[in-house]
């Protein structure tokens, strides 16, 4: 079995009201909406997650979501259920975004880019644009403003912004979807409605799980997403409530990704 595949839940009961979520996007192809929506197993699977994220609140344990109750810093947990080839059921695990340190811990879905391809870059620029917010800290402190003072600390806000773009590109660079039908779809190409994609495209839970399966060969069946930890001050969120994929970050790439996966409802 997969490294990031979990045994199906141990209970299959139906008697639960399916949450009415969905996971949806556009399909750039053909312009009609694809969906997958959860099942039953699925909600029984994200239960046990809950659960799981439940009993490692301790921040002594090596697997811990303590963090997640700091203000703020709740996450968006979701479960894939997918089939294997020989017929068998596993569970997908994802959160949005990174975990602390970066590191994906053990057992659930990576990135949906390609971080080798940016990471010694990333860990070089943030040092340096530390420094260059060092630097500029140090000369706003200096009396009197003088306009040579002023123009230098702009000088240096112009070459920190220079870096962070540079590395923003790196990383979008870094993002190529690829679908069941061995179709590839580039971050860059991604209709986003702007000039670049927002921060964060493709490493929210639905997309994350979706890729993971196709790259493993596995047939994703159902699936399910809940906000674990402190609300979010952007958007509100209830610790253990479902809710659908975003339609900033999500809905752009889900239509191209479900192409080829037969449990995906065409709207």
């Amino acid at each position: 079995m997969h490294p990031t595949l979990h045994p199906p839940p141990a209970s299959r009961s139906r008697e639960k009201t399916l949450p009415d979520v969905r996971y949806a996007g556009r399909c750039p192809q053909t312009g009609c909406e694809r969906a997958l929506r959860p099942t039953h197993e699925a909600l029984w699977a994200a239960q046990e997650l809950m659960n799981h994220l439940a009993n490692h609140r301790t921040s002594s344990d090596k697997f811990s979501t303590a963090s997640l109750y700091e203000e703020a810093n709740g996450k968006m947990f979701g479960v894939l259920v997918c089939r294997l080839e020989n017929g068998q059921h596993g569970v997908l695990r994802a959160f949005s975004g990174e975990w602390e340190g970066r590191k994906t811990p053990a057992g659930w879905v990576p990135s949906s880019g390609f971080p080798s391809e940016y990471e010694a870059e990333r860990d070089r620029t943030e040092a340096e644009v530390a420094d260059f917010t060092q630097r500029i800290a140090s000369l706003k402190k200096e009396l009197p403003g003088t306009r040579a003072l002023r123009r230098r600390i702009e000088e240096l806000k112009i070459e920190r912004g220079g870096l962070s773009r540079a590395l923003t590109e790196r990383i979008h660079d870094a993002y190529r979807f690829e679908n069941a039908l061995g179709e590839v779809l580039p971050l860059r190409d991604v209709d986003t409605g702007g000039v670049r994609p927002p921060t964060g495209m493709g490493d929210c839970c639905a997309p994350k799980l979706v890729q993971h399966a196709v790259r493993q060969g596995l047939d994703p069946l159902g699936m399910i997403e809940f906000w674990w930890g402190a609300s979010s001050r952007v958007h509100p969120r209830v610790e253990g409530h479902y809710y659908s994929a975003c339609r900033p970050k999500c809905y752009p790439i889900l239509g191209f990704l479900l192409r080829g996966i037969d449990a995906a409802e065409v709207c």
